[in-house]
C-alpha cells in the first residue's frame, strides 16, 4: 500500500471539518477512510471503524480522562445553581467604584473561575456584567475581555481544569502515534514556557485595560462610550439590573446558531441559582479541589488518576454541602447529569480522534513523514509551521479543542522525524488552537462572550481581531526565533 494514503485520514476529516464546521462528523468521515483503506472491503470498513473506536474506550487511561471531564463538567453545573456565584457578585460589587476596577476585578475573579473556559466567560459575565452597565464600558469591551482572559489563561493552569484532563489525551495520544516513553502530563507541564500566544495575548489585553493603549475600532468605541451622558446613573443600573434576565434570552436566541456545534463548553448562560446566593458555595467546591489535587498529584505516576480521584471527593463534598442547604439528593444528580452531557461534544471528539490517529499510523504516517520531511524541514521550523496550520485549522472550524485534537498526532510525528523537541511543537498546536477559539467568527466561545456582553457578535469581531491577530504574530515570530537562539 502506497504510504501516502496515510495522511488521507486526518486531510479528509480537516477539509470537511473547514467546509461543515461540524468536527465530530469529519472526524467520522476521515476514520471511515482509513478503516476503508486497512479493511480493503466496503463492508468491511465499518466493522473496522468500529474496532477502532471500541479499543480507545478498552484503555484505562482514555477511561479516566473521559470520566474526569464529565464529571468536572457536572460539578461545575451544580456550582452554577448553588448561587455561589450570585453571592460573590454581591461581595465584590461592594468595593468596586469605577470602569477600570471594574475591568481590573475581572481579571481579580480567575482564582474563582478558573476551572473551565465556558465556566470562566459565564461566571465572570454574571459577576461583572451588572457593574459594566453601571460604569458604561462598552459591551465590546467587556466580550474582548471576557474572552481573552478565558482559554489563553486556562490553558497555562496545570491542575484543576476542564483543559487539563483533555490535554493529557490529545499528548498521549500523540505519544502513542509515535511511539514516546513516559508521561504526558510531565510533556504538558514542559511546554508551558512555550505557550506563546498566551502569554502575548494576556499581556495585549491587560495593556488594553489602560484607555491610551487601545487603537483601532476599540479606541473609537470607548472615546464614544466616554462621551455618553452619564446622569441618573444610578437609576438606569436600577432598571438594567431588573431587565438583566430578559436581555439574556434575548442575547442567547441571537448568538445560539453560532455557538452550536462549534463549542465545546455549552454551558447555560442564564441558568438561575436554586440556593440562597452564599460565597462558600463557589469556595469550598473549588478550596476542597485544588489542594487536593496538588497533595494527590505530587509523587504520583498516573496524573489522570489523582485528579479524578480529587474530583470524586470533591464532588461528594459539594453533594452534601448543597444537601445540607436543603438541595435534594435527586435534584443534585438530575443538573450533575445535565451538566456533564453538556460536555458531551468535547468526549465524542476525544473518542474519535484517538482512533483516526491510530488509523493514520497503521497506515503508515510515520513512515511517511520521515522519508519525505526528514531532511528537507529543518527543526527549527516545524514550531512555527505547526503553530501556523493549527491556527488555520482553529480559525476555520471554530474549535479549539478539535483542531487539537485533528493537529496533536501530525505534529508529533514531524517533531519525531525532524528531531524537534516534543514541549515546544505541544505548545505550538496548543497556542494555535487557542489562537482560533479566540479569534474565529465561528467559535463557540466567540459567541458566548458576545452573547454574555450583550455585544453585536461581528461587531465585536471586527473589535477585537486587530488585538488577536497582533498576538498571533508575535507568537509566530517567537516560534520561528526561540528554536534558533536556544
Amino acid at each position: 500500500m502506497e504510504l501516502w494514503l496515510s495522511v488521507l485520514p486526518p486531510i479528509i476529516a480537516i477539509i470537511f471539518a473547514i467546509w461543515t464546521k461540524q468536527v465530530i462528523p469529519s472526524l467520522l468521515v476521515g476514520l471511515w477512510v482509513g478503516s476503508l483503506l486497512v479493511a480493503q472491503s466496503f463492508i468491511g470498513s465499518f466493522g473496522q471503524t468500529v474496532d477502532y473506536i471500541t479499543d480507545v474506550l478498552t484503555t484505562t487511561g482514555n477511561v479516566q480522562v473521559i470520566l474526569f471531564l464529565y464529571i468536572f463538567s457536572g460539578l461545575v453545573a451544580l456550582i452554577q445553581i448553588s448561587g455561589g456565584i450570585q453571592g460573590f457578585a454581591k461581595f465584590v460589587g461592594k468595593y468596586i467604584d469605577n470602569a477600570q476596577k471594574t475591568l481590573w476585578s475581572l481579571w481579580g475573579l480567575l482564582p474563582v473561575t478558573f476551572v473551565d473556559c465556558g465556566f470562566r466567560v459565564v461566571a465572570t459575565g454574571a459577576i461583572i456584567k451588572p457593574l459594566a452597565e453601571k460604569y458604561k464600558i462598552a459591551k465590546e469591551r467587556l466580550a474582548f475581555m471576557l474572552n481573552n482572559s478565558a482559554s489563553p489563561v486556562i490553558l497555562l493552569i496545570p491542575i484543576a481544569t476542564t483543559f487539563v484532563g483533555y490535554i493529557i489525551g490529545i499528548v498521549q495520544n500523540g505519544m502513542d502515534a509515535t511511539g514516546v516513553e513516559g508521561s504526558a502530563f510531565s510533556l504538558y507541564l514542559q511546554s508551558l514556557p512555550y505557550q506563546f500566544f498566551s502569554f502575548f495575548s494576556i499581556a495585549v489585553t491587560l495593556f488594553t485595560i489602560i484607555p491610551r493603549f487601545n487603537f483601532g475600532p476599540m479606541k473609537e468605541i470607548i472615546k464614544n462610550r466616554g462621551a455618553m451622558n452619564e446622569k441618573n446613573m444610578q437609576t438606569e443600573f436600577a432598571e438594567d439590573m431588573s431587565h438583566n434576565h430578559q436581555k439574556a434570552e434575548t442575547t442567547k436566541d441571537q448568538t445560539g446558531n453560532a455557538m452550536k456545534g462549534s463549542m465545546e463548553h455549552d454551558h447555560d448562560m442564564d441558568q438561575d441559582p436554586v440556593l440562597k446566593p452564599r460565597i462558600m458555595n463557589l469556595l469550598i467546591p473549588l478550596l476542597t479541589l485544588i489542594p487536593l489535587s496538588f497533595v494527590l498529584m505530587i509523587g504520583s505516576d498516573d496524573p489522570s488518576k489523582a485528579m479524578l480521584v480529587a474530583l470524586s471527593i470533591t464532588l461528594v463534598v459539594t453533594f452534601f454541602l448543597y444537601l445540607f442547604q436543603g438541595l435534594k439528593l435527586g435534584d443534585q444528580v438530575e443538573h450533575f447529569i445535565k451538566g456533564g452531557n453538556q460536555l458531551i461534544v468535547t468526549i465524542s471528539i476525544l473518542i474519535v480522534a484517538w482512533p483516526i490517529s491510530k488509523v493514520s499510523q497503521d497506515l503508515g504516517l510515520s513512515q511517511l513523514i520521515e522519508n519525505t520531511l526528514s531532511g528537507t524541514i529543518g527543526e527549527n521550523l516545524v514550531p512555527v509551521i505547526t503553530f501556523i496550520v493549527t491556527a488555520a485549522v482553529a480559525y476555520f472550524i471554530g474549535s479549539s479543542w478539535g483542531s487539537w485534537a485533528l493537529m496533536m498526532p501530525v505534529a508529533f510525528t514531524l517533531a519525531s522525524a525532524t528531531g524537534t523537541t516534543f514541549p515546544i511543537v505541544i505548545a505550538a498546536v496548543l497556542s494555535g488552537g487557542t489562537f482560533g477559539d479566540v479569534t474565529s467568527p465561528v467559535s463557540g466561545m466567540t459567541a458566548m462572550s458576545a452573547g454574555i456582553a450583550e455585544a453585536d457578535h461581528m461587531k465585536y469581531v471586527k473589535v477585537m481581531s486587530p488585538y488577536n491577530l497582533g498576538s498571533g504574530v508575535l507568537a509566530a515570530l517567537a516560534f520561528l526565533a526561540v528554536p534558533l537562539i536556544f
